[in-house]
């Protein structure tokens, strides 16, 4: 009889063992809403959360990074803007200027020496620490300090020129510049040695990019001294629109070196062209880099949804409902209590059947 009762307390105190296992793994699952602690105890359904989670992953860092290069293209279209509005408003100042006399040209000049330091400075432009228009060499600058481009020979070379206006003719003169804004020279070209290196093809340069996907890759960077999606030039340009902006305010800001006799019509009609093929060009990276900015959003939108698909899914496999769970820890609570009882009403009859 002892022995019987004491295997009877035994098997109780096992299952009281078993229901507070239960009730603790209840308690748990109640406080954090999830279904496990590891993947252990998710059993079969581990396997499946594991690429579930990894795929998830992969898809939130496809949006992120999708994302941050379309925030790059934003600053990208904002300088590009700036540009445009520099090569319209000086086109139209050299066109208001002709036929006008000295005070206005010199106040024409004064303005195309500014917006020359503007662009050189927005040339150099940098984006979390990268240059927007250096091409393959992020960290490096690829134009002169605005400080230093009237140091240049390019802007030496069209102050000259512009001095020999009424001996040569217009068309010379904007010849004889245009030579020098397309120069790759060191010396005469503002630009940099990686920069100008890449324009004559002596190294590879390719634009920076963000990878997509497998085999998806999405090119995000311009070049500060040649187009890399706009419109093809004009007989007026120099094949870039960043050199024909340089060409033109060049032009404009030494204006005060033409002799005082000299006819400036014919040069400033060419200049407002070459100002206008710039603002074309810079349009036409504008607009591409556009299309791939709507390309961008659509591959953060797609990612995202997936993402959030891939969340409920793995939600599915490790998550519970807190309330169930509650319910649940309250009922094993009660059959805990229950058997706590029937260990101390059992632990009694069993000491009185020894002590027989």
């Amino acid at each position: 009889m002892a022995i019987s009762g004491f295997r009877s307390l035994d098997s109780t105190m096992l299952a009281a063992a078993q229901l507070r296992a239960r009730f603790d793994e209840a308690t748990r699952q109640a406080a954090s809403g999830q279904r496990a602690d590891s993947y252990a105890g998710l059993g079969a359904d581990a396997r499946r959360s594991v690429d579930l989670r990894a795929e998830w992953s992969r898809r939130e860092t496809l949006a992120t990074s999708a994302e941050t290069a379309g925030a790059k293209l934003a600053y990208t279209q904002t300088v590009l803007g700036r540009f445009s509005e520099i090569a319209n408003g000086m086109a139209e100042a050299a066109g208001s200027a002709l036929g006008t006399l000295g005070p206005d040209r010199a106040m024409v000049a004064q303005n195309a020496r500014a917006a020359l330091a503007e662009v050189a400075g927005l040339l150099g432009e940098r984006y979390q620490g990268e240059a927007l228009f250096g091409g393959s060499d992020p960290t490096g600058s690829p134009i002169v300090n605005p400080g230093e481009i009237q140091q240049t020979g390019l802007y030496a070379g069209t102050r000259a020129a512009m001095a020999r206006l009424g001996q040569d003719d217009a068309a010379a003169v904007l010849a004889e510049t245009r030579a020098l804004a397309a120069s790759d020279a060191p010396g005469i070209t503002p630009f940099s040695a990686h920069a100008s290196a890449a324009a004559r093809g002596e190294i590879d340069d390719p634009r920076p990019g963000v990878t997509l996907g497998e085999g998806v890759r999405i090119e995000l960077g311009l070049y500060a001294n040649r187009n890399a999606t706009g419109a093809r030039p004009g007989e007026d340009s120099t094949g870039s629109w960043a050199r024909d902006l340089l060409h033109g305010l060049s032009v404009l800001a030494n204006l005060d070196a033409a002799p005082a006799e000299a006819d400036v019509a014919a040069l400033l009609q060419g200049t407002v062209r070459t100002l206008r093929a710039a603002a074309d060009g810079v349009n036409g990276e504008a607009g591409a880099l556009g299309n791939t900015e709507q390309r961008l959003a659509g591959v953060a939108a797609q990612n995202r949804e997936v993402a959030g698909q891939l969340e409920l899914q793995v939600g599915a496999l490790e998550a519970v409902d807190p309330a169930e769970a509650f319910v649940r820890m309250q009922a094993i609570q009660t059959q805990l209590q229950a058997s706590y009882k029937s260990l101390a009403m059992l632990g009694e009859m069993s000491l009185a059947n020894f002590l027989r």
